[in-house]
């Protein structure tokens, strides 16, 4: 068999002028071959932990106020049944002040009793313990058979019950078993910026479901990504020469992510991504941006080494690897080098996360200079064309400068649109046609 998984990339400028401090921005794409985009969809397990706290009872939002978000969520993951497989397991855990085991590795043609247990969150009523449910999935992941598991993590709120600082562990070890956690949010109460750290470590989605609409989407959505996952495991290795500097590194889709290499006593500077797993028909794009010198003799020089490390149970093959060395060109002509300026369009659209991370960091401590980081946001929307992003800094703005502070609401929606990339069609490799009809989000 080829190669299984490829890594691809492109540079903005992939001509220098032969002089000292140049900046470069590399894309990749990493991407599954022709053969395993053929591949058949893949049985999984999918773990719904459902928010059961008194709170599940009031409205879905000021917008929908005749359906509760308990209601609004039991909708959603009820949405999810119709597209099972013959081979898909269902596991379903509620939460309130502890956790409540409901069902483990329920089958699609037992549809009436998962409806009947889905119906059940309208009889839990207690807090919100993040620690009780994880240590849950944690004892009951022995029983899933699939090789791709993903958690539905599901909640209107923050934790008020258990130990918080042990939920960081427990996603560490369920990650290193292979699960993918999301963390799906209802109401104004959800803290978008924390959830992203839980949903980091595997690499998930987090998303805000302002609509019951949008959360039967986004449930069958999810399905579809652990259905169409090929490869698990999946890490990214990023190795950087000493002489590469101002080193930034960009997750683009599936959803924007920032992260910051370090350099190692041999000055040499690293990075190791846990992307997770790897649908057939998708690719992950990555933006990397650097700083570095011509060199002194020759005409380029090396920016990074990238190697993959990937599992792929379909074929029964484990520990597999490729890698791929990226290089720049340098030349003594006047003439300007071409340019790609779709990769600086990523670039823009990427440092929106890095932005609002900071402005998070600042907003409670210094509002003038998160003022400031909105107004470099303002900026980059307005660079990108992106109206519906410059609205909503603008208001954000206006807003933080009248009254020193923003809503958690407010923060939800920033968030949320820094952390979502443009480049989904950019990411596809199957036909349209051949796509279920779902809308992606």
């Amino acid at each position: 068999m080829a190669e299984e998984i490829l890594i691809n990339y492109s540079l903005n400028k992939d001509m220098l002028a032969k002089h000292n401090d140049q900046c470069v921005l590399i894309r990749l794409d990493i991407e599954p071959g022709p053969d395993l985009q053929s591949q058949a969809d893949m049985a999984c397990d999918i773990c719904l932990v459902l928010d059961a706290s008194s709170s599940m009872d009031e409205p879905f939002s000021d917008r929908i106020p005749n359906m509760t978000k308990r209601q609004g969520v039991m909708q959603a993951a009820k949405a999810i049944l119709p597209q099972l497989s013959p081979q898909d397991k269902v596991s379903i855990i509620f939460y309130d002040s502890r956790a409540h085991h409901i069902a483990t590795g329920l089958s699609a043609d037992q549809r009436n009793r998962i409806e009947q247990h889905i119906d059940a969150l309208s009889l839990h009523r207690g807090g919100t313990n993040f620690e009780s449910a994880l240590r849950m999935v944690k004892q009951i992941l022995p029983n899933w058979l699939n090789n791709n598991k993903r958690v539905l993590f599901l909640t209107d709120g923050n934790a008020n019950a258990g130990n918080p600082a042990n939920v960081a562990t427990l996603i560490d070890e369920l990650t290193g078993q292979g699960v993918v956690l999301d963390c799906l949010g209802v109401g104004k109460d959800f803290n978008f910026t924390y959830m992203r750290r839980l949903s980091g470590p595997s690499n998930g989605f987090t998303e805000l479901l302002e609509t019951p609409e949008k959360a039967q989407n986004l449930f069958q959505n999810l399905l579809l990504n652990t259905q169409r996952t090929i490869a698990q495991r999946v890490f990214l290795n990023l190795i950087f020469p000493p002489e590469i500097r101002d080193i930034e590194v960009y997750q683009q889709f599936p959803e924007m992510r920032y992260f910051e290499p370090k350099p190692g006593h041999d000055q040499y500077s690293r990075l190791e991504l846990n992307i997770g797993t790897l649908r057939r028909d998708r690719r992950n794009i990555y933006l990397l941006k650097t700083n570095l010198d011509a060199p002194s003799q020759g005409n380029n020089r090396q920016i990074v080494d990238a190697r993959l490390d990937y599992d792929i149970p379909a074929l029964n093959l484990a520990a597999q690897r490729t890698a791929s060395t990226v290089f720049v060109n340098f030349t003594d002509q006047a003439q300007p080098p071409e340019r790609d300026t779709s990769i600086d369009d990523l670039y823009y659209e990427a440092e929106l996360t890095k932005l609002f991370g900071r402005f998070v960091d600042v907003k409670d401590t210094d509002w003038r200079q998160g003022a400031a980081l909105l107004q470099e946001m303002i900026q980059r929307a307005n660079a990108l064309g992106d109206t519906e992003r410059l609205t909503l800094y603008q208001q954000a703005l206006a807003k933080l400068q009248q009254d020193k502070q923003l809503s958690n609401d407010d923060l939800n929606r920033i968030g949320q649109s820094s952390s979502h990339s443009t480049q989904q069609l950019n990411a596809d490799l199957t036909p349209p046609s051949s796509q279920r009809v779902v809308q992606d989000y």
